[in-house]
């Protein structure tokens, strides 16, 4: 039995993920500024695909692959919708609205479970859903001119709601479909659908690149190989060994962390200013997670 501070290096590591995953708003809107979000998510994902490959391909695998073919490609739609629904509002809202409409998803995944699998839900997950609610209204309440500061529009803030609806889906699909696979032959399957589909897609969001004059900058490169290299394939091999060790309630409060650490980056590096309403509604989304953790379920 693993006993002392070794106990909770499990939650370290996630937790060191869940910065990373909360400064993945700011790299995807630095991204942005250059590129169109399909051409964005299809970059990032051929870097995830490529990085993945080698654990794949080894001895045993065609039977592997074959095993999660088809719900592999059922959860990869349900995140291919969820990526390209968020980036597409990513580019029309701020990387602190961003991280904070995110939080929504342990909320969405608590109903979605008790609504179509029958989880357990008692009042205290009903009371967080609803303080997770109130959050996103007091969010998304307008507060008039946001003078030079990053501007959220309405569009931008249905989209987003949105995609963390597809990725509850998405959760939702893998504790239903995901029991007993071979997990990175399963994980392979859903990034290689995601990174075709928006490959695919590429272009039909507008031209791919946003200047005339487009030019690969550093700051560009940076961004996009810490969203192919560091936020999803280092993110999904450190989450697949070590979030098995984390118990549930324990999950729920660690992610509710994202949201803060994504206002902080976005605070930090691009001078994201979020009004008193909104910092309310980012603050009242997270008591709802931490509340919603605290009802016992099944």
């Amino acid at each position: 039995m693993t006993t002392g501070a070794a106990r909770f290096a499990p939650h370290a590591l996630l937790l060191l993920m869940i910065v990373i995953w909360g400064g993945s708003f700011v790299a995807a809107k630095t991204a942005l500024d250059s590129l169109a979000p399909f051409a964005i998510v299809a970059a990032r994902f051929w870097i995830a695909v490529a990085c993945l490959l080698p654990f794949v391909l080894r001895r045993g695998a065609g039977a592997e692959l074959r095993a999660v073919l088809r719900p592999g490609a059922v959860t990869g739609v349900a995140l291919t919708i969820g990526y390209l629904l968020q980036f597409l509002g990513m580019d029309e809202t701020s990387a602190s609205m961003g991280g904070f409409l995110a939080g929504l998803i342990p909320l969405l995944v608590a109903l979605g479970g008790w609504l179509v699998f029958r989880s357990r839900l008692g009042r205290v997950g009903l009371f967080g859903f609803a303080l997770g609610i109130t959050g996103m209204l007091l969010l998304v309440w307008p507060v008039g001119d946001a003078g030079d500061g990053p501007h959220d529009t309405p569009r931008g803030m249905v989209l987003q709601v949105a995609s963390s609806i597809a990725y509850a889906v998405h959760i939702l699909l893998i504790s239903r479909l995901g029991r007993g696979l071979p997990s990175m032959a399963y994980c392979f399957v859903q990034l290689l659908v995601i990174t075709l589909a928006a490959t695919a897609a590429v272009g039909l969001d507008g031209p791919v690149a946003k200047a005339p004059s487009f030019e690969w900058s550093w700051v560009l490169v940076a961004a996009i190989a810490y969203l192919g290299f560091i936020a999803t394939a280092l993110g999904i091999a450190t989450q697949s060994v070590v979030q098995p060790k984390i118990p549930p309630m324990h999950l729920a409060l660690l992610f509710a962390t994202q949201p803060l650490f994504a206002a902080i980056a976005g605070w930090a590096l691009l001078g994201d200013r979020m009004g008193p309403m909104q910092l309310a509604g980012g603050a009242t989304i997270v008591a709802g997670i931490v509340v919603t953790s605290f009802d016992r379920r099944r």
